[in-house]
């Protein structure tokens, strides 16, 4: 197995990915395995030191004069050119790793070193990383404009224009979402966090998007969606999973405009409370033909809503989840048994609810 050529050997690595004690074993083989091993132990940014080695003679330059010092490894030039490895890229981890590397520097001005040493890493991994797939971006309004200049760098194009997953919050910076949408049309899964304020921007990069297939919001501070919606019809034919989750203090979310995701294959819908459920009433006349999986965590709309959403819709579901429900509303019970003949899995939040169909006839 030490001779398999590097394709081989990379088809066969990519199944250790969260192993990473045998991928670090597998760096001690010989130079071959310790290349395919080492790229893929990098797609999410192992080291900060290292990391750190990597920059050019520029950025270093930058932070001497900056009065900057941060230990490496080695004052050798590294091995590999580990940033080109990175597929997997989070704003908030690489401003806590520096901002831990540097607080024992004792720093009269901590924020202003940080915001230097992250704009040469960012600057490092524009450049060098050839592909990008996912970026997570959680940073509220007052503190992502120090990433404003993220898209501006040399190569940030290339690097970001297949951006396939994007986590992110509605308060970030909005220029970072007018320059995303510039550029990245091609995400296949979009979470978004809400908060109370929607920059925006926002919806322009939801409605640019060409191929979207996965779509998460969580409302919790949310107060109003009215500006995204007119964005999110735009996903009429690409999206086959929506999830949406709202919080303990939601009364209203409007839900009718799920019916426009007529290739849904997986909807989820999370809410503590059931009447905010209420909308539920205009969904349970639509028919989601490919729709397969159904989960309602925690409420869930009431009884004869459901039976005529299941009467719609049950032909091709395969998993059901109910949320709190306890299993004894019998032309619920009946209506799964007539309706979603297809069925594998019907649980609720505490346990699986396994009935005996005979007991029904």
């Amino acid at each position: 197995m030490s001779k398999l050529p590097a394709d081989c050997l990379n088809e066969i690595f990519n199944y250790l990915e969260y192993d990473k004690v045998t991928l670090y074993s597998c760096l001690l083989v010989n130079r071959l395995w310790c290349d395919v091993s080492v790229r893929i132990l990098w797609r999410d940014i192992r080291n900060y030191n290292t990391l750190i080695a990597c920059l050019p003679n520029s950025s270093k330059e930058i932070l001497y004069n900056n009065r900057i010092i941060i230990s490496t490894p080695t004052s050798k030039s590294p091995i590999f050119n580990y940033a080109a490895f990175c597929m997997v890229l989070s704003i908030n981890q690489v401003n806590y790793e520096v901002k831990r590397l540097l607080e024992n520097q004792r720093s009269q001005n901590l924020t202003y070193s940080i915001y230097i040493v992250t704009q040469e890493i960012f600057k490092l991994l524009m450049s060098q990383i050839p592909s990008l797939k996912k970026l997570d971006f959680y940073f509220p309004l007052a503190l992502s404009i120090q990433t404003i200049a993220l898209t501006s760098y040399p190569g940030a194009k290339n690097c970001l224009k297949n951006l396939s997953e994007l986590n992110c919050r509605s308060d970030i910076y909005p220029e970072i979402f007018y320059q995303l949408s510039q550029i990245c049309h091609n995400l296949l899964s979009l979470r978004i966090t809400f908060e109370e304020i929607v920059s925006i921007g926002l919806s322009d990069l939801i409605f640019v998007q060409e191929n979207l297939k996965q779509l998460s919001m969580q409302t919790h501070h949310c107060k109003d969606l009215a500006d995204i919606i007119p964005s999110l019809t735009k996903l009429t034919n690409t999206l086959v999973k929506f999830n949406l989750y709202g919080g303990e203090g939601e009364k209203y979310i409007p839900l009718t405009f799920i019916a426009k995701f007529a290739n849904l294959r997986e909807l989820v819908l999370s809410f503590c409370y059931n009447d905010t459920f209420e909308d539920f009433r205009e969904l349970q006349y639509v028919t989601f033909s490919r729709l397969q999986i159904l989960k309602f965590q925690y409420g869930f709309p009431r009884y004869e809503l459901l039976v005529k959403f299941l009467e719609n819709n049950g032909k091709y579901l395969k998993e059901l989840y109910l949320g709190d429900y306890s299993g004894y509303n019998d032309s619920l019970n009946f209506a799964i048994i007539k309706f979603c003949p297809n069925l594998r899995i019907l649980s609720n939040r505490f346990k699986n609810m396994n009935w005996n169909i005979e007991d029904y006839f």
